[in-house]
This record gives C-alpha cells, sequence and structure tokens, in this order.
C-alpha cells in the first residue's frame, strides 16, 4: 500500500503505515541533511546505488546507519528506509524503482532526510561549569555560561559541548602543532588546517573568528609583506589582528612563511587544557579520530619510486606513551616500529591494513590536511604491488575459477610466470590456487573474500583521492 502526497507541485510517494496527514507534517518539517546524485543499477535482483564517501563523511554516515532516502525524479519523490552497507552501497525497494520508472545505470538524485543509528547512543556531552582551575561560573540564559578567572577577562561559552569527531581532531590537532600551557595557539603552513581550527572553535566554542591574533614566521628570500597578504586574503583577516613585527623562523620557510594564530587571553587556554583532559584515553574510534589530529598536525607521508613507502608520526618524548596508548586502541600499533623520535609504518601490507582500519570506521586518514592526504591516498594506488594485485584481480574475479593457461593468455604472460608470481606467499591472502599441475593440468586460480575486499578499498580510496582531487 503506498500513501501519496502532493506539495510543492511534487507528488510524494512511501510505502510505510502512515496517515496521509501525519506524512505531510513530517515533510514539511524534516529537513534534507544532504543531497546527491549516483546511478542505480537495476540489473541485479536487488537495485542498489552507491552513497559516495564525501557525502558520508559530511554528514557522520557510517556502515550499518538506517537511513531516511528520497528519490527524486521529475516531479515525484519516493521515500524510502535503507541501510547502508560496505562502502556506502544501499538497495532500493523494487517498489521505488517500479514507481518512478528507473532505468538501468539512470543517475537518480537521492535526499538524505534522516540518519538513524543503528544502536543505541548517549549524547557525551563536556560541562564547562566543572572547569577545575580556580574558575567562576556565572549561569547565563541559553545554556551559555560565563567564565571568569583571575588576570583575563571573562568569558561566555555554551555551557555543554558535545564530544564530537570535529572536537576530537581540533584538539589533537592542536597539541601536534600548538601550544596551551599559557596563552592558546596554533602554528602550520597549511591554510587549510588553520582555518578548520578557526572555523571550528566559532562552531563548538562560539569564540569569534575576529578573536584570533595572527604572526607571520617566515625566513625566506622574498617578500614577507607579500606573504602576509596573501595570509591576510586567504583567512579573510582583518589588518588589526597581525601583530605589528613578523617573526624570523630558525629553519627556512616556503616563500608562504608559516602562521601562528593566537588568543592571547589565560582563560582561553584554562577551558583548552580542561576540555581536551576529557578527551584523554579515547577508546574505539574516537581514538581513530585523535590519531587523525595528530597525523594531520606531525605527521609525514614519503614516495618513492614504488608508491608510498612510508608513513610517520613523530613525538615529544613526553608524548611518546599517549601516542603509543592511541595506535594500541586504534588497533595501529602493530603495524608501526618506533624509529628515535617517530613512528614509523612501512611495506605494502601494513600500509593495506592501515586503510583498511581507517575506512572500515569511514574515516580517510590526513582527512584535514589536503596534500598530505592525497599522497597518501595516490601513493597506496600507485604502488607497483597495489597495481599488480589490481591487475590479476581485475581478471580473475569475474568468473569463479580460472585456469592459469586462460590466465596467461589474458594477461599476455609467458607460460609460466603467471604461475611463479601467484606461488608466492604474499598472493596466498587474496588468490586461490588449487591444483596440483603437471600431466598437462592446469591449476585453478580464483578470488579469495579477502581479494574481494582489497578490489573494494581500491575502489573507495580511488573515490575519496577523486572527490578531494576534484575540490582541491
Amino acid at each position: 500500500m503506498l500513501t501519496k502526497i502532493n506539495y510543492n507541485n511534487f507528488d510524494v510517494y512511501t510505502e510505510e503505515i502512515i496517515h496521509p496527514e501525519e506524512f505531510l507534517k513530517l515533510y514539511k518539517k524534516e529537513k534534507v541533511a544532504i543531497a546527491f546524485e549516483t546511478e542505480v543499477n537495476n540489473v541485479d535482483k536487488k537495485a542498489f546505488a552507491t552513497f559516495l564517501a564525501k557525502e558520508r563523511h559530511s554528514i557522520n554516515i557510517n556502515d550499518g546507519d538506517f537511513i531516511i532516502f528520497r528519490a527524486v525524479k521529475g516531479k515525484n519523490k519516493f521515500e524510502f528506509i535503507s541501510q547502508t552497507l560496505k562502502w556506502g552501497k544501499f538497495h532500493i525497494p523494487k517498489i521505488v524503482i517500479e514507481t518512478l520508472s528507473f532505468n538501468n545505470h539512470e543517475s537518480i538524485r537521492f535526499e538524505v532526510v534522516r540518519c538513524c543509528k543503528n544502536e543505541e547512543t548517549t549524547n557525551k556531552l563536556i560541562d564547562l561549569s566543572n572547569l577545575q582551575e580556580n574558575v567562576i561560573v556565572l549561569f547565563r540564559e541559553n545554556n551559555l555560561v560565563t567564565l571568569v578567572k583571575k588576570s583575563t577577562i571573562p568569558i561566555t561559552l555554551p555551557r555543554f559541548i558535545e564530544i564530537t569527531p570535529d572536537l576530537i581532531e581540533l584538539f589533537y590537532l592542536i597539541h601536534g602543532d600548538g601550544h596551551y600551557a599559557t596563552k592558546l595557539y596554533f602554528v602550520n603552513k597549511d591554510v587549510e588546517l588553520i582555518r578548520f581550527v578557526m572555523d571550528k572553535f566559532e562552531e563548538i566554542l562560539r569564540i569569534p573568528k575576529e578573536t584570533w591574533r595572527a604572526r607571520l614566521l617566515f625566513n625566506h628570500q622574498s617578500d614577507a609583506e607579500i606573504a602576509k597578504k596573501k595570509w591576510q586574503t586567504s583567512l579573510n583577516l582583518k589588518d588589526e589582528q597581525f601583530y605589528p613585527s613578523i617573526s624570523k623562523c630558525v629553519l627556512n620557510t616556503s616563500d608562504k612563511g608559516n602562521l601562528r594564530i593566537v588568543i592571547d587571553k589565560l582563560i582561553v587556554a584554562c577551558v583548552f587544557r580542561n576540555v581536551f583532559d576529557k578527551l584523554q584515553n579515547p577508546r574505539g574510534k574516537d581514538a581513530l579520530y585523535a590519531l587523525n589530529g595528530l597525523l594531520c598536525a606531525e605527521g609525514s607521508v614519503d614516495i618513492n619510486y614504488k608508491g608510498l613507502h612510508r608513513i610517520t608520526l613523530s613525538f615529544s618524548q613526553k608524548e611518546k606513551d599517549m601516542f603509543q596508548k592511541i595506535l594500541c586502541e586504534s588497533k595501529i600499533d602493530t603495524l608501526s616500529n618506533v624509529l628515535r623520535d617517530r613512528f614509523t609504518i612501512s611495506k605494502w601490507g601494513n600500509f593495506y591494513q592501515f586503510f583498511k582500519i581507517f575506512l572500515r570506521n569511514n574515516i580517510t586518514p590526513f582527512s584535514l590536511h589536503r596534500s598530505r592526504c592525497n599522497n597518501a591516498l595516490q601513493g597506496f594506488i600507485d604502488h607497483s604491488f597495489t597495481q599488480t594485485m589490481i591487475k590479476y584481480l581485475a581478471v580473475i574475479k569475474n568468473k569463479d575459477k580460472l585456469d592459469t593457461t586462460e590466465l596467461n593468455v589474458r594477461l599476455n604472460h609467458k607460460s609460466n610466470s603467471t604461475l611463479k608470481t601467484l606461488k608466492k606467499e604474499k598472493y596466498q591472502k587474496f588468490i586461490n590456487l588449487e591444483g596440483k599441475g603437471g600431466s598437462g593440468n592446469s591449476f585453478k586460480v580464483s578470488i579469495t573474500r579477502e581479494g574481494r575486499e582489497f578490489l573494494s578499498l581500491v575502489e573507495n580510496i580511488q573515490e575519496i583521492y577523486n572527490e578531494q582531487y576534484r575540490f582541491g
């Protein structure tokens, strides 16, 4: 049974058991969180489409979440509920296909109305009225608090701060490339990271961007004033927000220099310390968000002739234990070695597991640092072993079993070269090799479950990279 309403010249359908009046009220009131276009695959018994990674990440959609979608075609909409599966796939009920007359591979607009979690969760809130550093708290209307501390000006903030991925990444990013023992500051050469810090302080803590001051750190032959103007334009800073002097760096900088943004009010550093204290010892997925913040601050991505060569995370001796616990909770510790003052991940198998852990949780490593992120993603795709695996598995995946003779022909290889390659231990996780050979009998090869997961991972990485590159 279909329920149908008409609103703003749209015929809107649903298969839910719901009174039309209530459906109309919901349709008018419920806002669209995000809209996107994607192809519908209507060949299999179950039609499906893909909720792309960039859109999923923008509203924190995870695998297994139940989503209210609205499929839109012409002046018709169909509201239905579907669960997001691995890599963002979701099924489309047959009745939706029939009602809106979808063609195979037709590009369809989908609106996401509401995301229903697949498990009960409680709000994780930090109460800023419980600061521990001799702060006087004045309770205000609209759940605001004014914090007063000796020798500093008062500040009015939201009383309750929700622990979100953005909050965790923000605070660990600042821990990595900032300072908060006295005044709060953050230093970086990446415009996007600086903008992220300023935007999130305004969005989460409601601290206006005009509160920040800026100082250019510069050591280059080019004109420092031109560099300063570039920063000012990029971040929309006012002249009075810049300190009058330009600091000379000990190390050489790029022609743009580094920028230090500062809130020189002691109370802000006090708030930061108290909030950061509540974010210590993150568990599960929160540990990955913390690690991502640290990677964007103190991580690096090295590329060589084979592709991705090394991922590192630098630390001071004071930070070592904290970083080690986060790596352990993230399940990344077994992939890394400690070399002097950094945790180092090398070798293809460890890179593969690194990306699997992050992307399985719908988190893109280095996501706040575009150039570092792109290097990591493309470095893995371009890695010689990744390319070899793609070449073999792209042929094998389309048949249940393929004999090595046919595989040689399809790959244009010599008769024995493919077999020698597939017998190597590093291929056994991804490819099954059956038979004894000899007497003219060919071995049979097939793709394993891990092999299919590898192809899905590569597809997801390429999709994320393409999105980053398109908007870069």
